[in-house]
């Protein structure tokens, strides 16, 4: 496994014509990351994984002070899963400029959920894959459904430049109480981290009702008894058309966004 710290450029044709997979991360690694480098690995692929924690995609700089650091685990955790290269940015490798002017034009989806709640979040996300991908010539980009959100946002950016780059999105791994395996999950104490179980194992067992029903006030109360603290968003959208639906079926996916102990989450299924 080879540390890249600089933007040197991985491309295909310095590695033997390889076809590379690229796994883009924040660190603080776990199963779900995991998951998608073994499907980069299971492909054949020479498997680049980025671990850079982009300032320009949060909007509350107490959530990006705070997000977990994990370095050393995470190198570790690359090793055992025979990464070929891990790219390790500085802040100045990715925005060498003084002055950072973020103009990208997002997908209309953006305007829901993570979009409208945290306004700025899709441009930085754009931003920040324009530019890793600017250095790591890749031909896989493998994503998570667990921020299902962001890959449809990502994957029509990538669209509409005609980029050859195709996007892989790989199934939300889950801990074994049901919630989706997330880095923030560090952040939480067992309480917590029970009480998010109980939520999502009570709205997947509800999911019919909740895609039908035009008010979702009954299962908000719910996930406050549960003992969420404050709730963004519980909606449901079909998938294939990017629109609100209130129509069970293989398209329709429920998103949801609520606080534990100061703690965001958000998931989907």
């Amino acid at each position: 496994m080879k540390i890249i710290k600089t933007a040197n450029k991985i491309t295909s044709k310095l590695l033997n014509k390889k076809k590379i997979g690229f796994i883009p991360t924040m660190g603080c690694l776990h199963d779900g990351h995991v998951s998608l480098i073994r499907k980069s690995k299971k492909k054949k692929l020479l498997t680049v994984v980025s671990i850079f924690v982009n300032p320009f995609q949060f909007n509350n700089k107490k959530d990006f002070n705070k997000y977990p650091k994990t370095i050393s685990a995470d190198l570790k955790i690359c090793k055992k899963n025979k990464v070929d290269y891990v790219y390790l940015p500085s802040k100045k490798d990715i925005y060498p400029e003084k002055k950072i002017i973020i103009k990208n034009k997002i997908h209309f989806f953006k305007k829901y959920m993570e979009g409208k709640f945290r306004p700025g979040h899709f441009e930085g996300v754009i931003e920040v894959i324009k530019r890793l991908l600017s250095r790591i010539e890749t031909n896989y980009l493998f994503l998570g459904k667990k921020d299902y959100q962001q890959l449809i946002i990502i994957k029509k950016y990538i669209e509409s430049i005609n980029s050859k780059v195709k996007v892989v999105p790989c199934d939300t791994i889950r801990a074994t109480n049901g919630i989706a395996l997330s880095s923030r999950n560090k952040l939480l104490d067992q309480k917590s981290l029970n009480i998010a179980g109980n939520i999502i194992n009570f709205l997947k067992k509800n999911k019919k009702q909740i895609i039908k029903s035009n008010n979702k006030l009954f299962f908000l109360k719910k996930m406050k008894e549960f003992g969420a603290n404050k709730i963004d968003y519980l909606s449901a959208f079909n998938i294939k058309k990017l629109k609100k639906t209130n129509k069970p079926s293989v398209n329709a996916r429920v998103f949801l966004a609520y606080y534990l102990d100061g703690v965001r989450l958000i998931d989907n299924f």
